[in-house]
């Protein structure tokens, strides 16, 4: 069987927007009420054609890994805005008590970062997201720990500031995430979740990194003043 591959975040953006589009909760919106929220970096690219596709404001939403002690690349969890930490339950069990300099270090490391998104990347802005039916997008999902915390961050908000409805929608993921998020978001919109998944760069041809300059020139075409604050 020939696996899913697509061109690049573009091509994949394309074709995930032209699936929310299915969607009736999505297609029936006014424009105002959509707003595409993109996990940086290359869940931005993607994001910016999915605004683009649905005529709606587009941001990102500030969340990143924390790597586990000596392997990075393998998520212990992760962190959103306003310091709210998400823990993978099981990779955490590993976790050892001389790790904790480590871990005080890893969630500075990335509170700094996650700081540099807002202030940097989105000019300080705060999200407005309240009555808003909010589409949270990345370029994949492999174990999901960025996307869940993100996903977890909007529902911790006061009543008052949540959003209308949270959408999770990706290119692809693993068959766990898939599972997973299914249950986590009122809407989940995933194109392939292929038993084969390994990384999400396989399933690209064009999976380079994006720079810092990249995303804020994607967020600039779609930021209308009533998706953020300047709070």
């Amino acid at each position: 069987m020939r696996m899913l591959m697509f061109l690049n975040r573009q091509e994949a953006g394309e074709q995930l927007a032209a699936r929310l589009l299915d969607e009736p909760l999505i297609k029936e919106a006014a424009k105002e009420e959509l707003l595409v929220l993109s996990i940086p970096r290359g869940g931005v690219v993607v994001g910016a054609v999915v605004a683009r596709v649905l005529g709606c404001a587009h941001e990102l939403v500030a969340v990143k890994k924390l790597g586990f002690p000596g392997q990075k690349e393998l998520a212990i969890g992760a962190m959103a805005e306003e310091g709210l930490i998400v823990l993978n339950k099981q990779i955490s069990s590993w976790y050892q008590p001389e790790d904790d300099d480590y871990l005080t270090g890893e969630i500075a490391r990335v509170k700094s970062q996650l700081e540099a998104y807002i202030q940097e990347l989105r000019q300080g802005r705060t999200l407005e997201v309240q009555s808003k039916i909010v589409i949270i997008v990345d370029d994949g999902i492999a174990t999901g720990e960025t996307m869940k915390a993100a996903l977890i961050w909007m529902r911790s908000r006061a009543p008052n500031e949540r959003p209308k409805k949270i959408v999770v929608a990706v290119p692809v993921c693993s068959p766990g995430a898939a599972r997973e998020f299914a249950k986590l978001a009122d809407i989940f919109i995933c194109l392939a979740a292929p038993q084969q998944f390994r990384a999400v760069g396989q399933f690209y041809w064009d999976f380079d990194p994006v720079s810092d300059e990249e995303v804020v020139r994607y967020l600039t075409k779609n930021r209308p003043n009533a998706a953020v604050g300047t709070g």
